[in-house]
This record gives structure tokens, sequence and C-alpha cells, in this order.
């Protein structure tokens, strides 16, 4: 299956349409480049849509594929519009181009829930206006009016007079047409692929193993790189054994390389990866740590834990009425404090890119999440013009976050550039990718709460501590950092007197985009909390939200749904309990209820109800694949992930000490999704910040016992 093929032709600014094989290509956006990706002996201008004279369709996906389902879902939105026949219809990867910029981010790249929001109104439309086009071909051809035919499955008709032609038979005449400015779209009682269930425009590839991933790429005299970076972050290489390590047999080539924040690293090149690893292993380096190796995990949680007093910045969206003067004139008052670790993405497939550089081109295969960004780095980095690099997204197993940051782009581009003329694919091992990731940061949280005399919230007051993560990443803001602190506070509840506050507190450890962000550890705070300020008011954990979301229809309907389903207040047995958290996020309304039983120190998640408006589904079942994997994902780190830092240095190396939840982990798992007209909401990351909140609350039904520091392992509990 040819997925992709990494060809750019630069054409005119206007750029909308052109012909290609005699065939039709177009996008609705501006692009200096045609962002298509073409198979051999075409020719591509721009797009979004290229349809041959063969009546092939393909239609490009502008999104990352990290396993969330962009090859399909979004394809298939344009589709609906277009009117090909979708079974045969293929899709490809998209190049780095301005012609696939995500709407809502202004730039392309793939994050934060947001593909099907962001870029369904323009998918929608650009295959309306495609068909329209392809419509008016045909009627010219005829001689009739546009409005008495049709298309379907790739076809145009002419009812009245029994005429039909294919798309690639008009293809060449509609690019030669006005675009419509404004097409008539479909309502959505007229879909049929929206909101219908087909076969994965992937899964084929993925089981035949023919799909791309970033280290799959197969060029002639290609070699393989892999390397190892200082164990400290913003350590460097201080010496090394070159001639041992040019000894092994394959090796080509030793490489100083960075991460582009700071920590060096040596490269080793060879005929495989083995090899590679064996020369690194030869090499004997010494890395020089910068004096940054003097601190370890219980020195930070001190830290974090003192600095709760300390001033704070507020978020001041989240400020509302008079927090201290509502606690202090609240009958009942909750001062407790949370922790959550630095944990890792731990990606199903390492690092991995592949680079070929001339003097005066860059070629890159890469599942990065960032294709804008990672394509004008390697151009800073090459000297090269823009033009002149070609970036081409691959499958990525797995992102989850992990594939937004630049650091093996960066690498790769390096190693290639010393080695000009030969093709790299570079890939890092295991252990690379665990010690030397961009963690979740680790946040230690004060929550401060009252209620009056009926039992009512009447202000809620969160400190995070923790590492700036727009300021790790060169953003920093004059206000809380909405990715440390946000989510701390379950803005949706009606509570009169609210404030969120951060406590900047610099660690060396690198921290980036985790699934979910903050939410995943503010779920885990803000849901604990009202968990405790239910208990704290004598009432019903589910009556306490239901009074919080009162006038809320929507979120109402989704809070009774899921304890409907999972059915809430039924007599369990002895040392069991159950547990919810309502965490509303990414344009959806998720909703998690847990059961759990603890007998001798024994912890076990017995059931799992993940329910959720996720507003309309363009792909069900992909909708439900996605809460699942969530719940899986957030029970993974509630329950074991945890990464801690001895002498400066991450502890752990590989799945036997970064222990993540198998299969005999994860419970009866249900997914119950609620019908809805509204918007479709992202669904990537919107199932994970309710598991953990979910199983500690289960955990105090089931024994009294508040555990408020993740992983929940960590409290001495084991877990079946």
């Amino acid at each position: 299956m040819n997925h992709f093929n990494p060809v750019s032709t630069t054409v005119d600014r206007r750029g909308f349409l052109g012909t290609a094989a005699g065939g039709l290509t177009l996008a609705v956006t501006l692009s200096p480049s045609g962002g298509m990706a073409a198979r051999d002996g075409e020719t591509v201008l721009n797009a979004y849509v290229q349809i041959t004279d063969e009546n092939e369709v393909f239609i490009v996906t502008p999104g990352c594929e990290i396993g969330q389902g962009v090859y399909t879902g979004l394809p298939k939105i344009l589709c609906e519009e277009l009117e090909a026949d979708w079974d045969a219809v293929q899709v490809r990867l998209a190049t780095a181009d301005d012609a696939f910029i995500n709407p809502a981010k202004k730039r392309q790249s793939t994050g934060n829930s947001d593909a099907v929001i962001a870029y369904t109104d323009l998918l929608l439309k650009t295959g309306a206006q495609a068909r329209e086009m392809l419509i008016a071909a045909a009627a010219k051809q005829w001689k009739v009016d546009p409005s008495e035919c049709r298309a379907e499955n790739g076809v145009i008709m002419h009812d009245a007079s029994n005429r039909s032609v294919t798309f690639g038979q008009v293809a060449s005449a509609a690019a030669k047409l006005p675009i419509p400015a404004e097409p008539k779209l479909k309502s959505p009682d007229q879909y049929k692929l929206i909101g219908h269930d087909f076969t994965r425009k992937d899964t084929p590839a993925k089981c035949d193993g023919s799909a791309d991933f970033g280290a799959d790429i197969k060029l002639d005299g290609l070699v393989v790189a892999t390397l190892t970076s200082s164990p400290v972050a913003g350590g460097q290489v201080k010496s090394y054994n070159e001639a041992a390590a040019l000894s092994v047999p394959g090796v080509v080539k030793l490489v100083p390389v960075d991460n582009g924040s700071g920590t060096g690293g040596l490269a080793a090149v060879a005929q495989n990866f083995y090899q590679a690893k064996k020369a690194l292993d030869a090499a004997l380096i010494e890395w020089d740590s910068k004096g940054k190796d003097n601190w370890s995990t219980e020195d930070m949680r001190g830290a974090f834990a003192a600095a709760v007093n300390d001033p704070a910045k507020p978020f001041p969206p989240s400020k509302r009425g008079d927090v201290a003067q509502a606690l202090a004139s609240a009958a009942k008052t909750l001062d407790v404090t949370y922790e959550v670790p630095y944990v890792s993405h731990a990606c199903m497939e390492p690092m991995s890119s592949t680079a070929l550089i001339t003097d005066d081109s860059c070629k890159i295969w890469s599942p990065t999440q960032q294709q804008g960004a990672a394509k004008e780095l390697a151009a800073t980095l090459t000297g090269l013009p823009l033009e002149k690099v070609t970036l081409q997204n691959t499958f990525s197993g797995g992102g989850f976050g992990r594939k937004w940051e630049l650091d093996f782009t960066r690498q790769v581009v390096q190693i290639a550039m010393a080695m000009k003329g030969t093709p790299v694919r570079m890939y890092w091992s295991r252990e690379e990718d665990i010690q030397h990731d961009y963690f979740r940061p680790a946040v230690t949280l004060r929550m401060r709460g009252g209620l009056d005399a009926g039992g009512s919230v009447v202000a809620m007051h969160a400190t995070a501590v923790g590492q700036s993560l727009l300021k790790y990443q060169g953003r920093p803001l004059p206000i809380a950092d909405p990715t440390v602190a946000g989510g701390t506070v379950n803005l949706t509840y009606g509570i009169p007197n609210t404030l969120i506050e951060h406590v900047d507190q610099e660690q060396n450890v690198p921290i980036g985009f985790w699934r979910s962000v903050s939410a995943s550890s503010g779920g885990f705070f803000a849901e604990s909390a009202i968990d405790e300020l239910a208990v704290l008011a004598g009432k019903d954990p589910l009556e306490f939200r239901r009074e919080l979301l009162a006038g809320k229809e929507r979120e109402l309907a989704a809070l009774n749904f899921a304890a409907e389903k999972a059915g809430w207040g039924k007599t369990l047995p002895a040392g069991h309990g159950m547990g919810l958290a309502f965490t509303p996020g990414f344009g959806s309304i998720i909703v998690q209820i847990a059961e759990v039983s603890v007998k001798d120190g024994t912890l076990k998640v017995e059931r799992l109800v993940c329910t959720g408006d996720c507003g309309r589904l363009i792909e069900p079942r992909n909708v439900e694949a996605q809460l699942q994997g969530g719940t899986v994902f957030g029970l993974s780190a509630a329950l074991f992930e945890n990464i801690t830092v001895e002498n400066g240095a991450v502890a752990q190396s590989n799945f036997y000490d970064y222990q993540v939840a198998r299969m005999a982990h994860v419970p009866d798992l249900e997914v119950h999704i609620i019908p809805s007209d509204a918007k479709p909401g992202g669904v990537g990351e919107s199932a994970v910040p309710g598991v953990a909140p979910a199983i500690a609350n289960a955990i105090y039904a089931a024994t009294g016992q508040r555990l408020r520091r993740l992983p929940l392992s960590a409290a001495g509990l084991t877990v079946a």
C-alpha cells in the first residue's frame, strides 16, 4: 500500500486547484507549495483531494495518525460531501505544508484532541466545493442545468436523460471551473458516512505489516543510528573511546547530538541497530553532569510541600467572588494536600525518524505531531530554504503528546547532516525513551474548600506547586500556568467563589504535554476534593454533584446516565466500594465510575464504567475505542506509573521497573455513549482525567481510607 511519496511542487499562492494526470486537485486554503502526496507518475499542485482520469480518488488526512483515527475520520468528513465511493477512496498521510494548517491552531500540528473539532467545517466545505465543480463540469458537457444532476458513489448522474459519467471522466474539466464560494452543504439527517461505522482505512496495512512507521522507511544505501544522552538533564559528553566504538563491525561513524534543551549525547551510525548500540557501549562515555546531580524525588517532594504556602500566581479566568472571605465564614472547611508524580508517555514506538540530506535538499520521514515546526527546525539546522525541506508524516505507534517534542527531529537531522548524501534511519532504545522523555510534570496541590450550614460548597481554592510547562517550553506567562494548574477546580460546577493559583518550582527534569495535559492531574485533585467535601457535608457523592450542576441540563443528563449504567447506590459486598468522577473537557462530557474491592491490603479494580456525551459522532466505534483506550491509559497511571529521580537521573529504564497496567489489571470495562446532536467533541484525551479520582473515591467508599497521592500503589496496596 502506497501511503505516501514525498513530492512537493511549487505553485502560485492562489493554489486552490490544478490538473494532475488528467484529474482534479482541490484545497480550500492558500499555500505556497503543493502539499498533496503523489504516486509515481502523478503531478500534484496542491491538495486535499485528487481524482485521476481512471476515477481513483485520493484524500489526504492533514493530521498525524497516532492511533486516534484521523486517517479515517477526517477523509470521511470530506467524502461525506464529495460523494465519492468511500469503499474505493484511498487515504494518504500529509506532508508538512501550509495547505494542511489546523484552522484552530493556525499551524499544522496534531494535539489537544481537536482534529475533528477544528477541521470539520473546512473539510465539509472542501468536499462540497469539489462535488459542485464535478457536477458543473458534467452538466456543461451535457448542456443541462447543474441542478438537474446529482453525485453518488463517484458518479455524476442526469436522471432525466439516463446519462452518467465518473468523477474521473470530468475531473480535468472541473479543474478549469470557478470554485463555489458557498457550496450547499447537506443537513445532518442526509449523512451517509458521518455517524456510521466502516472498517478503518489503516486497518489492512497495520494488519499485513505494510504500514510505514518512523522506523520502517526503506531507501537505497540506508544506514541505522541510535543514540544515548546524558543521564542528568543538562549534562554533556565529557569523553569517550572513539577507537573502540569504531572497531565494532559495521559501525560507520560517531556523531555528537543534543536534544535542543541543553542535554548532550552521542549517536552511533552502523549497518544495523545492534551494531550501533554495541558501539555506544564500547565507547565507555564519561558524562559531565554540570553539577545538576545533587537531588532526588524525595528532595523535590519536601520542597513542593513547603512551597504550597509561597506567594502564587493566580489564574484569572478561575477567580470568582471572594475566596478568602467565603472560607473564613464557612460552616465547615477542608484543607488537604494531593500529589501526582512525573510520568512517562511510554509509547509502544520509541522515538524514530528517517532523514536524507544533500547539499540542496533535506527529506524527512517522521511520526511527528508538529509537522510545521519540525520542518522549520530542519531548515534552521541545515541552513536550507524552507522550500528545500520536505517532511512526510508516517504512521505513529502512539504519541500521547510525546511526539509533539522536536528533540528526535533535531537529532535525526544532526546525524543525517554528518552523513550527507546517505539516508539515516534513527531510532531510540526503550531505555533511552523512558529515561529521556519529556515527562508529565509532578505537582503537589493544596486544596481548601468551604461549606455553608446547609452543606453546599461556597468556595474552593487550589494552589498547585510544580514546574511551569509553558515556561519550560519557552512560553512563560505572567499568570498561573494553565497547562499545570488548569482543571484543579472543576469550574463547570456552580461554586460561587473559586481561585486557582500556581507556584512555579523549577526542577532539572524535562517536562512536556502528556495525554490530557493538566486535566490528568487536575481531574484527580478536583474530583477527589469534591468527594471529600461531599463526605464533610454528609451527602451522597452523586447527589452532591447533582446539586453543583443544577440548571445544566446536558451535564446533569450525562451524570444521571452514568449513574444508571453503573447501578449507583446498589448494595455491594463488604470491602467493595464505588466511586465517581465528573470530568468535562475537550468538548466532551465524561463521567467515570469505578467499583473496587480491597481485602488484606490487596486492591482490585473490579469494574470501570465510562460514559460520555461527545457530541455528534463521526465514527461511533472509533469513539468507543478512544474512550476505552483513554480509560486504560488513565488506569495505568492511577495504579502504577511513577518516574523517580536519584542523583539527578531518572531511575527507571524499561517496563520491568517502569510499571504499566497489564491485561490482567484491566477490569470489566464498559463504555456507554449518549446520543447527541451537539458539535463533535474531542475523544482522544477526554476519558483519562476521571479514572484516578473515580478509583480513589471508590477505595474510600470501600475502606474509609482516603488516598491523596498517585500512583495509588504508593500507599502500600498490592494491585491484583
